[in-house]
């Protein structure tokens, strides 16, 4: 097994590569990278008669996601295109200007309408109104009181998230033959009491979350938040939550159903002063609910976690007999982990860290949010057991490669961290890779 790590700018994209050939793409990044540095080796791929078993998109959050619009976008423009020419029905219809993209053998991803249910128009219609007031006046967000700013900024985020996760939702069902989420009851990917298994050749991946616990959570404490600010949510008339239009599923909603006080809120600064009465900490984002998955051959392993919160990885990992149980107190040593959520202190402590062991240590960030950031290194190296063996650090970006100065400074910042603690640890190891590199590859 392998899994190559491309340069993504501030979100993941990786391609694990079974030892017998077969490919599971793990999400795409921001669409400028995927083209720049991940479709050449798809193409190359694709010529060489190589298909994508499966393409797995964590969550819905334009770092993981848009670099996958760009790739169905390619697909569906290549069905079209077959379709035209087929029998010779069409001979003179355009070929796509994008190289033919590899097939594709199955897609997961959890559609933010099926996590959130009927908040999905509410939540939607909260995260537009921050963001066009941004865009207004982008001042305001400063102007907020300290804890909301954070809040504000994930509220402006999730709406272009939310859309991006519409519109892969629809390009996979108007112009791909891709069905989504194949095998699993209601088309939502989530740990069940029998955990599900997919065989990529020799590699077997294992679905570790969300949980139901855990989509549940998510939902009740944007209800919760929502309560706690005063925001009503609208009834039908026969007191059912209001619908949010669009197809089942898809993610689609018109906004309607949020009123606060029977209005909605009128400015960012009311917005700000909802977030700050109600705590910016129930504030939650698609992050909560990342897919997360567990690959294994040969005694070797790869954790994936996406954005995953350390508690729902802990509980996946435990649900699927690889902590607790049998084990004890033992922690879980995994050949490569990607560190979850680039690296954000919040969702690493130094309880995960002690639970959860790797070989590698993959940081996908550029200093976007401060990520990585350096209490993170510290975290691991100054947990690490002794007799745990060698390990190493890869990261994505250098300091110069990312794109402006506060990036850069955060970048300067957390490899500094990690080339301090290699010198003091003979075991560490620190991989950067090369700016005029697209990727880099861990031999499983």
């Amino acid at each position: 097994m392998k899994l190559e790590v491309f340069h993504a700018a501030d979100g993941d994209c990786m391609l694990l590569t079974s030892a017998d050939g077969h490919h599971v793409l793990v999400d795409g990044g921001r669409a400028g990278t995927f083209a720049e540095n991940t479709s050449p080796r798809l193409q190359q791929l694709g010529r060489a008669g190589e298909v994508i078993d499966l393409v797995l998109v964590s969550h819905i959050d334009a770092d993981h996601i848009t670099g996958i619009l760009r790739l169905l976008k390619d697909v569906g423009d290549w069905v079209v295109f077959d379709h035209q020419r087929s029998d010779g029905a069409n001979p003179d219809f355009p070929e796509p200007k994008a190289p033919r993209p590899p097939d594709i053998g199955a897609l997961w991803h959890n559609s933010w309408r099926a996590q959130v249910d009927d908040l999905e128009g509410p939540i939607s219609a909260l995260a537009v109104q921050v963001t066009e007031a941004m865009a207004l006046d982008p001042g305001l967000v400063a102007a907020a009181p300290e804890s909301s700013q954070r809040a504000l900024t994930e509220l402006s985020g999730l709406a272009e998230s939310i859309a991006d996760g519409v519109a892969l939702s629809r390009l996979v069902e108007e112009r791909t033959p891709l069905e989504r989420n194949k095998g699993f009851p209601n088309h939502l990917v989530r740990l069940r009491e029998r955990p599900h298994r997919l065989k990529a050749g020799s590699t077997t991946l294992t679905v570790l979350g969300p949980t139901e616990e855990h989509v549940a959570a998510l939902r009740d404490e944007w209800r919760e938040w929502f309560a706690k600010k005063g925001i009503r949510l609208a009834t039908n008339r026969d007191g059912a939550p209001p619908t949010t239009g669009g197809r089942a599923g898809d993610g689609a909603g018109s906004g309607t159903g949020l009123a606060l006080g029977g209005r909605s809120p009128g400015s960012l600064e009311e917005a700000a002063q909802i977030i700050e009465k109600a705590g910016s900490s129930h504030v939650t984002t698609p992050n909560r609910a990342s897919i997360t998955v567990l690959a294994e051959e040969s005694g070797r392993s790869v954790l994936l976690t996406g954005d995953a919160a350390e508690e729902e990885i802990v509980d996946g990992l435990s649900a699927v007999g690889k902590l607790g149980g049998s084990r004890g107190d033992a922690p879980f040593h995994c050949t490569v982990l990607k560190v979850q959520h680039h690296g954000a202190s919040h969702n690493l402590s130094r309880g995960f860290a002690e639970r959860v062991i790797a070989d590698h240590y993959v940081f996908s960030a550029d200093g976007a949010h401060d990520n990585p950031e350096p209490s993170v290194i510290a975290t691991i190296t100054e947990t690490r057991p002794s007799g745990a063996g060698p390990y190493t650090f890869w990261f994505t970006s250098s300091e110069q490669r990312s794109p402006s100065e506060s990036r850069r400074s955060s970048m300067a910042a957390a490899l500094t961290e990690a080339r301090d603690a290699a010198a003091r640890h003979d075991e560490l190891t620190v991989r950067v890779l090369p700016d005029d590199e697209a990727s880099f590859v861990i031999e499983v």
